[in-house]
């Protein structure tokens, strides 16, 4: 009662003006919680891409050898750690930093003058990275040295990727520059380039060893644990749900949600389709057994497909461009 009759007692000049003052206050607070709201979207949906890297030790791991499940277990976590620290380096610099041209950004390397409040987009960015380095780690398991290894996760995650994502992404880049290049959560800028990376370094390293006989037959090599794939491929279905739903990269604003739900029924619809067409290809065109891992693999590339328009697509065109 004693604010009304405070509020009463003033004059209409200054009742206006006390609103307007608490209008301001009141519209600053909604930005910040806008604004906090994004960046914590972006956090958690950045975190889930990141639990993808678990998906992909456990699918290659599942798909080699036995001999050959701790190296490829480890060159998987490399991707994580020499990845970060590469892209902190000269990664985020290279993509997305002021100052830069057509081809790449020219500054903040080493996050220096980053703003923190760049940290959300710099940890979302980083994962994608990581998820295109570790696309050509499976190209190439059983035949590579650990060193080689070593020095190919730098080069792919500190070098190679942060230009092509800044093409594409960044506004200065001359892909985006063209304004006909639309890539919503990276069908070309993350799996296309990692697939190129992984034709060239098959093509360098070549077949593995006792993978075909002196006639040039090959010689079937099996994975050593199926289980063991079928839950990296789950946590790979999941983690792509994030990733193609998260690349809205906000949440706050009208009609975020509608793009980020879209984005990921489109992603599941086009797993679907994937899966489902290449295990009755298999079955009935090749006359092949029913088979878990190509059901798991065509999933996959369905949704591969489905990362460059499934904020676009309808859900019909969704379950074509899957199959």
């Amino acid at each position: 009662m004693a604010m009304q009759d405070m509020f009463a007692s003033l004059e209409t000049e200054e009742k206006l003006e006390l609103l307007y003052n608490n209008s301001l206050v009141e519209g600053k607070n909604l930005e910040i919680l806008m604004n906090n709201t994004d960046q914590f979207f972006l956090i958690v949906i950045a975190i889930i891409i990141f639990f993808m890297q678990c998906g992909f030790a456990f699918l290659e791991a599942g798909s080699v050898r036995s001999k050959n499940t701790v190296n490829i277990l480890i060159k998987n976590m490399l991707d994580a750690f020499i990845g970060g620290v590469s892209y902190w380096a000269i990664g985020w610099g290279l993509a997305y930093g002021e100052g830069g041209n057509l081809f790449c950004g020219g500054s903040q390397f080493f996050n220096y003058q980053l703003s923190y409040a760049l940290y959300p987009k710099w940890f979302f960015q980083f994962v994608f990275a990581a998820t295109a380095a570790t696309i050509v780690s499976g190209a190439i398991a059983e035949r590579c040295q650990f060193f080689a290894y070593f020095a190919y996760s730098i080069i792919i995650t500190g070098w190679v990727y942060p230009p092509v994502s800044h093409w594409a992404w960044d506004g200065a880049g001359w892909l985006a520059q063209t304004g006909y290049y639309k890539d919503f959560a990276g069908s070309g800028v993350v799996h296309l380039m990692g697939g190129s990376c992984a034709i060239v370094g098959c093509y360098f390293m070549g077949a593995r060893r006792g993978r075909f006989n002196k006639k040039g037959d090959p010689i079937d090599m099996p994975g050593h644990s199926v289980p063991l794939a079928g839950l990296g491929g789950f946590i790979l279905i999941f983690g792509f749900l994030a990733f193609n739903g998260g690349s809205q990269a906000q949440i706050a604003h009208e009609g975020d949600g509608d793009v980020v739900a879209l984005a990921i029924v489109n992603t599941i619809l086009g797993a679907s389709t994937g899966g489902l067409v290449v295990l009755f290809i298999n079955k009935f065109m090749f006359k092949q057994p029913w088979s878990f891992l190509m059901c798991l693999n065509g999933a996959l590339a369905g949704m591969v497909s489905l990362c460059g328009g499934c904020n676009l697509y309808e859900p019909w065109a969704a379950l074509i461009v899957g199959a």
